[in-house]
């Protein structure tokens, strides 16, 4: 059975604020070409980071969840008359969680107290 721990808030809290920044009406991002890319890589690793700290034991299922979580948010967009979807988008928050799971694992192996 899964037991709600309070370490595990900081994940849900940000997995909420990006899930919410990302239904928005378009937001205006600084003036450089796919800045809105970085901000989803970003936010991407942000997301899987506090999610091993939340669930330190989680398999790569977690990553996996996370990824599709993004997939949606882009198909919700895409049924939005102020947002539009974007495979880049998709790639971006795909790239981000793959760097911060891959963050995690070499923090493991650097200091195994991690794990």
């Amino acid at each position: 059975m899964l037991q709600f721990q309070l370490r595990q808030v900081p994940f849900y809290c940000l997995l909420l604020l990006v899930t919410y920044l990302s239904v928005l009406p378009t937001v205006e991002t600084p003036d450089f070409d796919h800045s809105d890319k970085v901000l989803h890589f970003a936010a991407y690793l942000g997301v899987v980071a506090w999610a091993y700290i939340g669930f330190p034991k989680a398999s790569v299922k977690l990553l996996i969840c996370i990824v599709l979580w993004s997939v949606g948010i882009e198909l919700v967009q895409w049924q939005m008359p102020s947002r539009s979807f974007d495979l880049l988008d998709i790639l971006a928050n795909t790239l981000g969680s793959l760097a911060g799971w891959q963050i995690i694992k070499v923090m493991q192996r650097i200091c195994p107290k991690l794990a």
